[in-house]
């Protein structure tokens, strides 16, 4: 599967077999800048100008969880529609965070089952984010053309979680739900027990 944004409101999910449409994933309020598959190809997130990040089941469409930049410091004038405006998000190389960066100066980390971050950071004219493969480092670029590194939690996946991440890296939810396993361990395999 392939992800696209041009700037809408919406995405599109495209087979890399057939070359063909596979679904447009709607939901957004305004252009859709960023989206990254998870580690297990499991999860979409796509991010937006309307400062939403909105976590997909990329076969079926589903809207599983949205985050929402709040505005961190109430002292920043509220009448720039903009100053929360999404430019990027990443997942993490396990897949248990998010990396994001938007308008109002901050690179924010979330934990994927928590609604808030659980880390800041303070960074101007923030462009794009990306995890270093091995954990532990996002590389941020600005607008003015340079990178900076943060330290990003370096965790050590759980025995559920690593199963998990390799079941889905070859099973679809569709193939996860037919399974004949109990009703919790397929919500956690398909990331409904947020």
């Amino acid at each position: 599967m392939l992800c696209s944004a041009a700037g809408e409101k919406s995405v599109f999910l495209w087979s890399m077999r057939s070359y063909t449409l596979i679904r447009k994933l709607e939901g957004h309020q305004s252009s859709v800048v960023s989206c990254d598959f998870s580690p297990d190809s499991a999860l979409l997130v796509t991010a937006s100008y309307d400062t939403n990040v909105i976590m997909w089941d990329p076969y079926t469409g589903e809207r599983l969880r949205s985050l929402h930049h709040t505005q961190v410091d109430p002292a920043m004038d509220d009448s720039d529609v903009h100053i929360s405006s999404l430019r990027s998000v990443c997942f993490s190389p396990e897949g248990l965070y998010l990396a994001t960066v938007a308008d109002d100066r901050l690179l924010r980390i979330w934990a994927l089952e928590l609604k808030t971050p659980i880390a800041f950071a303070p960074m101007t004219n923030g462009l794009c984010c990306t995890f270093f493969p091995h954990g532990g480092v996002i590389a941020t670029g600005t607008r003015d053309g340079h990178v900076q590194f943060w330290t990003a939690p370096r965790v050590l996946s759980s025995l559920k979680h690593l199963c998990r991440k390799a079941l889905r890296s070859f099973l679809t939810t569709y193939q996860v739900l037919a399974l004949p396993i109990p009703k919790k361990m397929k919500e956690f395999l398909t990331y409904r027990t947020f």
